[in-house]
């Protein structure tokens, strides 16, 4: 992909583009997802809806998809879908609310971090299903509000799992909640395995945990609705790189560092705020003690002309007049 164009459409709305964040945490989410939905893919039409870039559509593509058609708002993004070429994949632009396609012309429709950025999510929904088909199956997710980290600006209304369940009840007579859950992992694999960097090749593993978790804990929740009963999907897992924790330590020291430098410039304003107090004192000080000198010399200069009214009007000046005239002619000749 072209990378002004990877780098638009990362920047709107927080779209994923693969290989922007290869092997980190927030590509094994997205791809979790998806690798997750391709399992109900074959044989089926498939409308991915809010598909970004399209590697999802891709996926669910090359699952096995009889048809499978990723659409998204994004001019920019559905070009790049087309780019990448994804055999059997095809691409419109389009909007979730109004979709440009008949009453059940879908199978399955996936609609995976796309219902958090959208207003009217009732509309949505009730649009999804209006394409599925009477035995289709939506697959959804949101973040969790409670365990979502919280201030995300790109998202409108983030659903708690019950509150998703109750939105889909509402069109669906069957919904059932898949939890999404990022943990870490230690895993203990031969060479060939730890060789593998694709969700395509699947890693042939026993899975076990080692503690547990309750529903409601998850930070994201996917849910599944069909009109009729749904079928069993198995449970999804992708391994992100461990270098992200290496990641995390490194921008927690840089964090601290640009806190330290924030710290060091902080202290010194402060002493210079204090430093401009203290001048601030020293010049009201000095203002009181000169309007002080003011007053005092404004009082002398009214003793001084009260002086001057008194001799002026005094009869030795007046009769002393003459004299002073004839001092002033003697000093001209």
């Amino acid at each position: 992909m072209d990378a002004e164009l990877s780098n638009r459409i990362g920047e709107a709305d927080e779209r994923f583009v693969p290989g922007s964040d290869s092997g980190k945490l927030i590509e094994a989410q997205h791809l979790a997802r998806y690798l997750w939905a391709c399992a109900l893919a074959p044989r089926r039409r498939v409308l991915d809806a809010g598909c970004g870039v399209g590697y999802g559509t891709a996926m669910l593509a090359e699952a096995g998809a009889r048809q499978a058609i990723g659409l998204d708002l994004s001019a920019d993004a559905v070009r790049a879908g087309e780019a990448a070429g994804a055999g059997g994949a095809s691409f419109v632009t389009g909007d979730v609310h109004a979709l440009p396609f008949d009453d059940g012309a879908f199978d399955l429709v996936v609609c995976f971090e796309v219902i958090e950025h959208v207003d009217r999510q009732d509309d949505v929904i009730a649009e999804l299903a209006r394409v599925l088909a009477p035995d289709g199956i939506l697959a959804l997710s949101s973040p969790n509000r409670d365990v979502y980290v919280p201030g995300n600006p790109h998202h409108l209304h983030e659903y708690v799992p019950e509150e998703l369940r109750a939105a889909l009840e509402r069109l669906f007579a069957h919904v059932d909640l898949r939890r999404q859950h990022d943990w870490m992992t230690s895993a203990v694999l031969d060479d060939g395995q730890v060789a593998v960097d694709a969700v395509d090749q699947k890693l042939d593993v026993r899975v076990a945990k080692a503690f547990a978790e309750q529903a409601g804990s998850e930070p994201y929740t996917i849910a599944l609705a069909s009109r009729q009963p749904l079928p069993r999907v198995s449970a999804t897992a992708v391994l992100g790189a461990p270098a992200e924790v290496r990641s995390w330590l490194e921008e927690l020291t840089r964090l601290r560092n640009e806190l330290g430098l924030s710290e060091h410039m902080v202290a010194a304003l402060t002493d210079e705020r204090d430093r401009a107090r203290a001048d601030v004192a020293t010049l009201q000080e000095i203002e009181a003690r000169l309007r002080e000198d003011s007053r005092a010399l404004a009082a002398d200069l009214e003793r001084v002309r009260t002086a001057l009214r008194d001799v002026h009007g005094s009869v030795s000046w007046r009769l002393t007049r003459p004299l002073r005239v004839a001092q002033r002619l003697w000093r001209q000749r």
